[in-house]
């Protein structure tokens, strides 16, 4: 009798936590339920291996950028990033808005892109002087559209690239111009080199508007 009830209790544990598990998207969290201290810190979820103060210091060290260190932030989702900086422009270009939130690695990768690649191409092509990088947002405390799993974005690990703003006031982007401006795919083929992923029109419908570019454990380039 002792074992039936011992295995009747195991089981509704175990259904207790495939609920837990569909609900909130990752057994990170269940963690944090049972975990009933008041912390102002949690760690956030999964973190760069080349993420941390050295992290900060390159970027410091890189000419042309503007950037400011945030705090650390996470919630109780486990969403954040441990070393999140604000990047602002990048060798006159100014990031839309207010900037970007990122990690400091995808911030990092994000700046060696533009000016690597972008200023390049834009000479390439003979677009002119770039004035402002549009984008679609980075840190979005959200999980990847149709599945459980967290997308890179609720850990600033990510950026939607949008288009370009000339200094002539003319703009190329992705939604209007994928077909017609070759520039474009250059731009997602030369982020392949900094990124692990990076996801065009040409992946699905959802990135008809902008690259997607973040820095998840996979490698995929289209």
């Amino acid at each position: 009798m002792r074992i039936i009830v011992s295995l009747l209790l195991v089981f509704a544990v175990l259904c207790a936590l495939l609920v837990l598990e569909v609900r909130h998207g990752t057994l990170a969290s269940i963690v944090n339920l049972f975990d009933d201290r008041s912390l102002p810190y949690r760690e956030p979820g999964p973190s760069q291996p080349d993420d941390g103060p050295a992290c900060l210091k390159r970027l410091d060290a890189m000419d042309g950028i503007e950037i400011r260190a945030l705090d650390p932030f996470v919630n109780n989702q486990g969403c954040g990033t441990r070393y999140p900086v604000l990047l602002q422009s990048v060798d006159g270009i100014d990031i839309e808005g207010k900037g970007l939130t990122l990690s400091c690695p995808a911030a990092e990768r994000f700046a060696r892109w533009i000016k690597k690649d972008v200023i390049d191409l834009v000479a390439k092509y003979d677009k002119g002087p770039v004035s402002r990088l549009s984008h679609m947002g980075s840190y979005n405390c959200r999980k990847i559209g149709g599945s459980s799993l967290w997308s890179q974005h609720a850990f600033a690990n990510a950026v939607d690239f949008e288009g370009l703003v000339f200094e002539d006031g003319s703009a190329i982007t992705i939604k209007q111009h994928w077909d017609t401006e070759p520039i474009l795919e250059d731009l997602a083929r030369s982020a392949c080199d900094d990124f692990n992923v990076v996801l065009s029109p040409n992946y699905n419908d959802a990135h008809r508007d902008h690259l997607h570019f973040d820095l998840g454990p996979l490698r995929v380039c289209r």
